[in-house]
């Protein structure tokens, strides 16, 4: 099934970030997934979710880019890194939870996030 929807972190759109939907339940079938991009997801029916499935959901979302000396002193090559936004609620620890509908109008699932 198509799924699509929003992800937001303390009222703001994730800017950029990933969501994975894994099967769990007895739901059978791959996980899938897609990526956030202004807020914004969608994951189109030929690799959606299951109809009739329940998933676990993980979304990861990069964070604002630090630099980042390799070197201890500082000397040297300096690289932009992004950081992990969201806490391991929301990700590697997530609790998060989708039922796929059979109706394909019905599987906008929107994620409001908190800290």
């Amino acid at each position: 099934m198509r799924v699509w929807g929003t992800v937001s972190y303390e009222g703001a759109p994730v800017q950029e970030g990933q969501i994975v939907f894994f099967p769990i339940e007895d739901t059978r079938g791959p996980s899938t997934g897609a990526e956030i991009r202004e807020g914004r997801y969608e994951i189109p029916r030929s690799d959606g979710p299951r109809a009739g499935g329940v998933y676990r959901v993980e979304i990861t979302a990069a964070g604002p880019a630090r630099s980042y000396a390799p070197n201890a002193s500082g000397a040297g090559m300096v690289a932009e890194v992004k950081g992990q936004l969201l806490p391991p609620a929301y990700n590697q620890q997530s609790k998060l939870r989708a039922e796929i509908s059979p109706d394909a109008d019905e599987n906008q699932h929107d994620f409001h996030l908190q800290p």
